[in-house]
This record gives structure tokens, sequence and C-alpha cells, in this order.
């Protein structure tokens, strides 16, 4: 019939846009015009399916019906979409396959959870239909022979409208399903084969319960399909419940599977944090040593340069002039190893220095008023991790901007000890997804965008907070950073 025919190409049309825009969260679009490559999708999609079906119909139709033929039109939409993704979307086996498992588990399964709702209204519309026909002569609202001539017709069209709406609720709790997963699968994460496998196993269960609940549903009895739902009323209820409950096991499968993959990344960025640490740890030491040796070397170089200048006055009153470009050098070369930023410690001290020399070499300005908080209960190592991670990740920002620069500065309020960077930068950052920090823009992002995570955790040991403001000064975009920590006074 028409109708039918009409309404499968609808289901076709809306349910290969789904596949579409699922398959386009996974991988990436190969041509350079989406809404062109959507609409061969579709073409090809519709098409694909209604030549399967057809196929089925005339070649098999002892089997189209049966168990064997939903095994094979599932066969054949699978073949069809892995044909389309090949042709649209950029090669990933592993995700591809994926893709595929967990639409058709969800199309599939999706069938016995409408199928149940369409018996009861049609078991609820045949009697309202016949009480709407005698209402309608008894009272002359229509007129008995055009009712008569017409009733096949409203009848195929009221039956049309029903179909329309359990596809509907079918078409919508896909797109439900869908959405959950895409929204809860961990991004652009690269799936590893024991990842994929640990995904596929609740997509494969669904598929085969879905094949397993064809061969239940229905049974041949000379010749007529009998469906289960009148024997066993209970059916009803339960096999919807089923259905939900095993798309419900695919998406928790996805949800959990998210929350392995972030704790992944955690504990990957707590081991670089120690390692990091324990590198402070081991050079630190050294660090003092020689930064004491450096003040100790520079103290005795003024030393005996002035006693030079002072001999070169008194015993070389002509020749002296000779000499003085030389001990003028020396007396800058000495002073160059003197620290602009006397921080109160030692590291501080350092990580300041080599932050003002790397800003001079790229041509960013760089001013500081830091002191390290030698009353409170920090731990050296914790503010080095944060003063440093804060400076480098400004130095990149300013990188970006021609005339960046940097203002570092710390400060004291009651209790509470202030770590405070800002710094230019490009006017655009990149947040991570229900997260309170900007992620990194660089594409290893296993290994990069640990910094403010970094001063992050060394705030928390603190009962501290993470800030950060954008801003706009002079016309040129200002990002701030400020640290805040609770500083225990003994």
């Amino acid at each position: 019939m028409f109708e039918d025919y009409l309404l499968e190409v609808m289901v076709s049309l809306v349910s290969g846009f789904l596949a579409f825009r699922y398959t386009e969260k996974f991988l990436p679009l190969q041509a350079d015009r989406r809404g062109r490559a959507m609409g061969l999708w579709l073409a090809v999609f519709v098409l694909g399916q209604q030549l399967a079906s057809r196929g089925m119909e005339f070649a098999l139709p002892e089997l189209q019906q049966g168990i064997y033929g939903s095994m094979l039109g599932l066969l054949a939409g699978t073949l069809l979409m892995v044909l389309l993704q090949r042709c649209f979307f950029e090669k990933d086996m592993t995700r591809q396959i994926f893709v595929l498992a967990s639409f058709w588990a969800g199309w599939g399964i999706l069938r016995f959870t409408v199928s149940p709702l369409a018996h009861v209204l049609f078991d609820w519309w045949n009697p309202l239909w016949l009480y709407l026909v005698e209402e309608s002569m008894n009272r002359g609202i229509v007129p008995a022979d055009w009712l008569v001539a017409n009733l096949a017709m409203l009848n195929r069209v009221s039956v049309f409208v029903l179909l329309t709406f359990c596809r509907l609720v079918q078409l919508g709790l896909l797109a439900l399903y869908l959405r959950l997963i895409v929204v809860n699968f961990p991004g652009d994460y690269k799936l590893k084969g024991q990842e994929s496998f640990f995904l596929l196993i609740p997509c494969a269960t669904a598929l085969v319960i879905d094949l397993t609940l064809r061969v239940m549903a229905f049974s041949v009895d000379n010749s007529a399909l009998m469906l289960i739902y009148d024997r066993t009323p209970e059916i009803l209820v339960l096999l919807p419940v089923v259905s939900l409950l095993l798309l419900g096991l695919v998406v928790s499968a996805v949800i959990l599977f998210r929350g392995l993959v972030q704790s992944k990344e955690e504990e990957q960025k707590r081991l670089l944090l120690e390692k990091g640490v324990a590198d402070v740890h081991r050079q630190v030491h050294e660090l003092e040593d020689i930064y004491g040796d450096i003040r100790g070397l520079r103290h005795d170089l003024r030393g005996h340069i002035a006693n030079l200048a002072d001999y070169v006055e008194r015993h070389l009153p002509e020749g002296g002039r000779e000499l003085e470009p030389y001990l003028s050098g020396m007396a800058s070369t000495v002073a160059r190893l003197d620290f602009a930023d006397k921080t109160g410690h030692a590291l501080t001290d350092i990580i300041l220095h080599q932050a003002r020399q790397q800003a001079e070499k790229r041509g960013i300005g760089f001013s500081a008023d830091f002191h390290y908080p030698r009353e409170g209960s920090f731990d050296v190592y914790d503010i080095s991790v944060m003063l440093n991670n804060a400076l480098q990740n400004a130095i990149e920002a300013c990188e970006k901007v021609s005339g960046g620069a940097i203002d570092v500065r710390s400060y004291l309020r009651g209790n509470l000890y202030f770590l405070e960077v800002i710094n230019d930068y490009a006017g655009s950052l990149q947040w991570q997804e229900g997260g309170e920090l900007p992620s990194t823009s660089k594409e290893d992002r296993q290994n990069h965008g640990l910094g403010l995570a970094n001063i992050a955790r060394c705030a928390g040991k603190y009962q501290g907070t993470v800030d950060i403001e954008t801003s706009e000064k002079d016309g040129r975009p200002k990002f701030c950073l400020t640290v805040m920590l609770y500083q225990r006074i003994s």
C-alpha cells in the first residue's frame, strides 16, 4: 500500500539523518561541504534501505517477516552504513565499529519498546473507531452514503496516523539514546582495542537479545503470525522495560568508560606532578648551593675588581687607562650575576630570574613584586610549582601577541596569601567541558595543559582556590590568574 511505503521512506529519511549526525560526532567528515555530503548520505541511505526491503520481499517473501528476515535486514543496513562511512568520513576502525554496533542495537531494540504501544493503541482504536462511525451515522453528522463510500479510506488514514505516531516515538527515543551516548563519550579520546571491546559487549548483548525477542515474539501457527501479546499480556509492560534497560546498559557502559578515561588522565597528571615535585626536590639543594656560591663569588669578584682598580689608579696613573675598559667589562659581567628579584628564598629568586631572562629574549615586558611567605606554613616546593607554572603559561601566551607584558605580584590579607599573574593573551580561550579551568590548545593533551591543573592541586593543599578572569585594558585582552592560599601562622 502507498501509505506503508510512504511511512517506510519517512522513517528511513529520519533514521538516516540521525545516523549521519551520530557518525559525525565520532568521525571527522572528509567532504568540504557538509550540506551536500548529508544530502548524498540521505539519498543513498533511503534508496539502499528500500532496495534491500523490496529485494527481500520479492526474492525471499517467506523469510521477510521472520527471524532470518530481521537478520538480513540488520546485515543490509550495517553494510550500507559501512559503505557510507568509508565514502564520507575519515577511517577509524575502532570508532566505526562502535558507531555501527551502538546505532543498530538501539534501532533494533527500540522496536520492542514501541511494538507494545502500537498493539495497545490498535486494541483501543478499533472499538473507538466503530463507536465514532455509528455515532456519526446515527446523529447525521456525516452522510451515510459518503461515510460508506469513504470508510476504507478513512480507516487507512487513521491507521497511518497511529503507525506514524508509534514510529515518531521510536525515532524520538533513538535520538535521545544517541544523544546520551554522544554527550557522555570522552570527546576525541583515541579508542584502543581492549577499550572498544569493553564498549561493544553491551551493544552486542542488545543485538542478540533483539534477535532473541523477535523469535519469542512471533510463532507460526497455520501459516499465520500470532502475537505473543495476546497470550501473555504482562509482556506488554515487561518488553518495553527490558528494551529500555538494555539501552540504559549501553549508555551506562559509555558513562563508566568516560569515568575510567578521566581517572586514567587524572592518574597520568598526578604522576607527572609527582615526578615534577621529585625533580624539584632533587635539584633544590643543588640550586641553593649554587645560589650561595654565586653570591659569594659575586662578592669576592667585586672586591677583587675594586682592589685592581685601586691598584691601577695608584701605581699606573697613565697606563691604567688601557685597563679601564677591561675592568669595566668585568664589573658588568659580575653585575649580571646579581639577581634583580630578592624574594626571600633562593628557589623563587631563581624561578623569577629565569622567567625574566626568557621574557627579555622574547621581547616581553616583565615586572615583579613577589615575596616568598616565610611566616606561613607553606612548602617552598608548592609555591615554586605554582609560580613556575603560572609564569611559563604567561610567557607562552605573550609569545602569541605583539608587545606582550607580564606582571607578577604577591600580597597578604590577614591569613590569606595571594599570588597574582597578569599577562596579555590572544583573546581566545578553550574551556574544559564542565570544568573551571581553560584547556590547552595543543594537540598532545595528555602531556600538555597541566600547568593550571598543577596550580589547582597545590592550592588545594592549603584550602586555596584558583580564579581566572579576563578583561581588557588599553585595548588589549588581559588574562589574570589569582591563587589564594590560607596560611596557618603558628
